[in-house]
């Protein structure tokens, strides 16, 4: 069951990436021949009344999307009939590559949303659960079951308040409230070389309060986890190449696969998760400006459109040549990286 789930994200992803340039395509009048989920030789296929084959392909690894013309664009052949890839503007073709990339990164956002609305947001209440040895808390009388009140004037709501008032402060200034009375506390905190702030050494006790559907909050919340999860993955692998530990860190299909009993797949919550985060993932890495991918292409036609079409065809095969040999360098690196060192 695991690795039917797992297989199923998959396809998922990659259906709801290529449905992405199949929409605008259509939006935009262009005539889509082929729209497959896999490589290879159909296992099934059928042909709607816009007469696109839809095709299930045994090799999961991607799918792609045909439109017309399209077999032609990085050559001189200049194919402007109606329908056609070359016959589109240059913003229109711009809104098909992008297509693919904003469905994945709005399907994990749908997904992130129904994942604090349904399930709930965890919080804690700004009470002390545990005071760590040694630490400016335990120096300066902090103790459990302490309620905070205030960090530095302002007001805490909830645990995860507290380091959002403290920032990059050396010092604090408490509020707190402990058997009905007010105590004021102002002490010096110590520098965490791990997470490279200031501590105060508390943490919160151990019973979340969930809050389930509520609309406001969970349209915030998923809204802010997409730009902090980039931020913390360039963050890590900045830290993971500062290591020489970014080989280990990274991961490519067989690595998913070996990974698979660790990820909770038998769960709905885990196979949604790992849902959001190769989305996230999928919806970046295509814009990288690599020829070939999305991005790449994004670049090579507005190049092309700079010298009004007439791009040398040596430039264009270097660009495709570039294209293969980086993505298939990046294959083989992970693949092997998986094989051996996973």
């Amino acid at each position: 069951m695991i690795y039917l789930n797992l297989l199923l994200v998959f396809i998922f992803i990659v259906f709801i990436h290529e449905f992405g340039h199949y929409l605008f395509a259509r939006i935009f009048k262009a005539e889509v021949t082929d729209f497959s989920i896999g490589f290879g030789k159909p296992l099934f296929k059928f042909t709607d009344k816009n007469n696109t084959v839809w095709k299930i392909s045994p090799i999961p690894l991607g799918g792609y999307v045909k439109i017309k013309g399209l077999d032609f664009v990085f050559q001189k052949n200049e194919n402007n009939e109606p329908g056609s890839f070359q016959s589109l503007k240059l913003y229109q073709k711009i809104f098909i590559l992008l297509a693919g990339s904003f469905f994945n990164i709005l399907s994990a956002w749908i997904a992130l949303f129904c994942i604090f609305f349904f399930f709930g947001i965890a919080s804690f209440a700004p009470i002390i659960g545990k005071v760590l040895d040694n630490s400016p808390a335990q120096e300066n009388d902090l103790r459990v079951n302490d309620v905070i009140i205030s960090v530095n004037n302002n007001e805490i709501y909830e645990f995860n308040d507290i380091p959002k008032a403290l920032g990059n402060s050396e010092y604090i200034n408490l509020l707190i409230e402990r058997n009905n009375q007010i105590i004021e506390k102002s002490f010096q905190l110590n520098f965490n070389e791990e997470i490279k702030r200031y501590v105060i050494g508390i943490a919160s006790n151990s019973d979340p309060i969930i809050d389930k559907f509520n609309l406001y909050q969970s349209i915030q919340n998923s809204l802010l986890f997409i730009p902090t999860y980039y931020y913390a993955s360039i963050s890590f692998l900045k830290q993971s190449y500062r290591d020489n530990t970014l080989g280990e860190q990274l991961a490519g299909p067989v690595g998913i696969v070996k990974m698979a009993d660790q990820m909770m797949l038998d769960k709905i919550r885990g196979v949604i998760f790992l849902f959001i985060v190769i989305s996230l993932f999928v919806g970046v890495f295509n814009l990288l400006p690599i020829p070939i991918l999305d991005g790449g292409n994004i670049v090579y036609f507005i190049i092309s459109k700079i010298f009004a079409n007439s791009l040398p065809e040596l430039v264009t095969r270097i660009y495709i040549v570039t294209g293969l040999t980086i993505i298939s360098f990046l294959f083989i690196f992970v693949t092997f990286n998986d094989i051996f060192y996973k």
